[in-house]
């Protein structure tokens, strides 16, 4: 089976997010989950369209991706974040109840925060997260005093997708302050996991600035990292990660292990000695607002919108026809 974390402690697996704090602090949070779509500095590069690119003009490609019998992306993510919610911890049962027919499953997840000062650690507050699932556990809702996250596992269409997500913000603004809360930052993310299929290695299905070097004369390629962070016209901030690897372990840390069920792409069996790529497209936008559901459903459209294009310009012409085939797991 393709693995690509060590997960035999799935549900408990746990990260070490440092940050640095002023003189000789250190603070650091641990969790079973981070938060999405942090900032990193990339380089900036400018990406042409792959020679005789076969999307057509006006294609809405994270849709026709979804419905590929073979279709790289595995994982989407939108989030929202909001100025803190008093007493969250009582008013989340509400918002459950309103949506439980369709998310089920519920499991409260406590983040303890630790200060490091001068070698003595320090308890600092703990932070409650709650997760929603489906009875598939293929999608799900995670939320806290200050974010809410609608993310899939089993996304079709960005219609689909973003219409499910309406639906919850609907149930989820009643349980807010009658006064309503300010938004003041919008994710949303697509992962993609590039396998070889039949001949085309993952090479080929990427264009050339993404490519690995093959350097030769100093030994085998083993593993490449790439950030690449554009300003967008919608005044956001695209960062655009590409993992190339000879070893499995590519998906990102601040995302899997995660409360869903894992997509079925990652049970197709790695072919020996091939490299495996993993594009993550992270596009998002810091502005204040209102939390209106119409307004910001439209924003997440116009992120989709770029980020489907940025899938376009670093895609082959040859990938879509071999993500069209029936692949037996």
């Amino acid at each position: 089976m393709f693995q690509l974390l060590s997960v035999h402690n799935y549900a408990l697996q746990t990260y070490m997010n440092l940050i640095k704090c002023q003189k000789n602090c250190l603070k650091y949070t641990k969790v079973m989950y981070h938060e999405s779509s942090k900032r990193h500095v990339g380089i900036q590069k400018q990406i042409k369209p792959a020679p005789g690119n076969n999307w057509r003009k006006g294609d809405n490609v994270t849709s026709a991706l979804g419905q590929m019998p073979n279709a790289p992306l595995i994982y989407v993510l939108a989030q929202i974040r909001f100025t803190l919610v008093p007493r969250m911890d009582k008013r989340w049962e509400n918002f459950h109840e309103k949506v439980f027919e369709l998310y089920p499953k519920a499991e409260t997840e406590r983040i303890e925060q630790i200060t490091v000062i001068d070698g003595k650690p320090t308890a600092g507050d703990t932070i409650k997260r709650w997760h929603l699932t489906n009875e598939t556990s293929t999608s799900g809702i995670i939320m806290d005093a200050g974010m809410l996250i609608f993310h899939s596992t089993s996304y079709k269409t960005s219609e689909i997708f973003f219409s499910d997500f309406q639906n919850v913000l609907a149930e989820f603004r009643p349980i807010l302050p009658e006064k309503g809360v300010s938004v003041s930052r919008l994710g949303l993310r697509y992962l993609d996991l590039l396998l070889q299929d039949g001949n085309l290695a993952v090479d080929q299905q990427i264009i050339e600035a993404l490519q690995l070097p093959k350097l030769t004369n100093i030994g085998e390629a083993r593993r490449m990292d790439q950030i690449l962070t554009y300003q967008t016209p919608l005044g956001g901030t695209m960062n655009i990660r590409y993992r190339q690897s000879l070893t499995p372990d590519v998906l990102p840390a601040d995302l899997f292990p995660n409360k869903l069920a894992p997509p079925k792409r990652l049970k197709r069996e790695k072919p020996e000695n091939s490299f495996v790529g993993l594009l993550d497209y992270d596009h998002f936008i810091e502005q204040e607002q209102s939390f209106d559901i119409e307004a910001i459903i439209s924003h997440f459209q116009k992120l989709h919108h770029y980020s489907s294009a940025a899938f376009k310009l670093t895609t082959t012409k040859e990938a879509p026809s071999e993500w069209q085939k029936e692949i037996q797991l």
